[in-house]
């Protein structure tokens, strides 16, 4: 009996610890519920893409020569430009000699943002405060020296070296190699308050104009003052990436000539065969055929002589109309970081404004795009000039277009999807 009751109690005993530590559990696991942010306001802007897209194409999202941000901080292979990275630094410091307190107040200034910049990024990341505001410090001044020089006629390159110029200026527009873009705004608060170059069109601008050329047929146009700026290359998308809607119900402000000012506008022309119903709610809107497959149905290529925009596609009685597409090794980074951007969520994309155009553009080039004669249809047409194997290419874009998700009857370019299809069906 008196062994039954010690067993009895011992049970009692084991079962107390057990819910003793599974109250002390949830009690952890309520903490990080409610220190985790609403899925509608999330803090992120800045995170890493999906291993199974980056690892696939790791030449795409990868810096090459500088790292900018935690992610690939103290990186092997990257040890040059990190010194230079000083060098800048130094430079940009002579630019502020009016701030007060020199390099100290840059820190202070770095510090006072610390923990919203933190939490910009979707990943941790093994740094303490003091060592996570010297690289916001010295990755931000880095960035404000190397496109100040730029707009000044130099290159801000180890020797001035063009090569390494355009290398590094390729990976700081990487999705993953970013820092917020208010630290950068205040580092250049701290070198230049009270002077008229930090008014923020005036500081934009340094940015922009650089920008200026990355997409064929493009005009960069700065965005207004008050747009919220996630990161460089949300801002290099803000500068490139329009939707024609939003732009003509606001506004932009050019950074070249009167020209800039002209918005293109993507018109629902329906196919001369299209019917009524075509469009009925409901109804799936899916890749168009091939180049090759589009011509033997009747569909004919030409190259817009002066297009709006890189985006500047429109379809209308069997003739698909194109601006000329360069596709380099430059090119095809930028491209498939904007697909990334848009297709990341977080802050930044949330707030969108081209309605996933980049994705749009990538799934229309790349469904065009699926063969070697393909990409000679299109050569021949004068639309795309590829400076890449023909194989190369055509991996590309399967890849781009693989890890992309949209919805097929509500992006920009959906009208003309569909319109594609519904030709090609009625002339097989």
């Amino acid at each position: 009996m008196e062994g039954h009751r010690n067993s009895d109690a011992a049970a009692a005993g084991d079962a107390n610890g057990f819910y003793y530590h599974d109250d002390a559990q949830v009690e952890a696991m309520q903490r990080r519920v409610d220190a985790a942010a609403p899925l509608a306001d999330d803090p992120y802007s800045i995170f890493r893409l999906p291993a199974a897209v980056r690892e696939r194409h790791r030449d795409l999202y990868e810096p090459k020569v500088v790292s900018v941000g935690p992610y690939y901080h103290g990186r092997a292979g990257l040890g040059a430009a990190q010194q230079h990275k000083w060098r800048l630094l130094r430079g940009f410091l002579s630019r502020g000699k009016k701030a007060a307190g020199g390099l100290g107040a840059y820190v202070r200034a770095a510090r006072e943002v610390e923990a919203d910049a933190r939490r910009c990024y979707a990943e941790g990341f093994g740094m303490g405060a003091d060592e996570f505001a010297e690289m916001l410090v010295l990755d931000g001044c880095f960035l404000l020296e190397f496109f100040l020089r730029k707009s000044e006629g130099q290159l801000a390159a180890p020797g001035g070296a063009k090569w390494a110029w355009h290398h590094m200026y390729h990976d700081v527009l990487l999705l993953e190699n970013q820092i917020p873009f208010f630290v950068i705004e205040k580092l250049h608060s701290v070198a230049f308050a009270g002077e008229d170059g930090a008014e923020r069109d005036a500081f934009l601008d340094i940015f922009c104009k650089a920008f200026a050329g990355d997409l064929p047929s493009s005009r960069a146009i700065r965005p207004p003052s008050d747009r919220t700026i996630q990161h460089l290359l949300h801002l290099h998308y803000e500068c490139n990436v329009r939707n024609p809607a939003a732009d003509n119900d606001r506004g932009r402000n050019s950074i070249g000539d009167a020209s800039s000012l002209a918005i293109w506008k993507q018109p629902a022309i329906p196919s001369p065969r299209s019917g009524e119903g075509a469009g009925s709610k409901g109804r799936l809107t899916s890749m168009i055929p091939p180049a090759a497959k589009m011509e033997e149905a009747g569909v004919t290529f030409k190259r817009k002589a002066t297009p709006r925009d890189v985006f500047d596609v429109s379809f209308r009685y069997g003739v698909l109309h194109m601006p000329a597409l360069v596709i380099d090794e430059r090119a095809k980074v930028l491209l498939a970081n904007l697909v990334a951007f848009e297709q990341g969520g977080g802050r930044a994309a949330r707030q969108l404004d081209g309605g996933n155009l980049v994705t749009g553009f990538v799934a229309l080039v790349g469904s065009l795009v699926n063969s070697r004669r393909d990409l000679e249809v299109l050569r021949r047409c004068g639309i795309l000039h590829c400076m890449l194997a023909d194989d190369d290419a055509v991996a590309y874009f399967h890849h781009v277009v693989q890890y992309t998700s949209m919805d097929y009857d509500r992006h920009l370019l959906a009208c003309l999807f569909r319109d594609v299809r519904e030709h090609c069906h009625w002339n097989r």
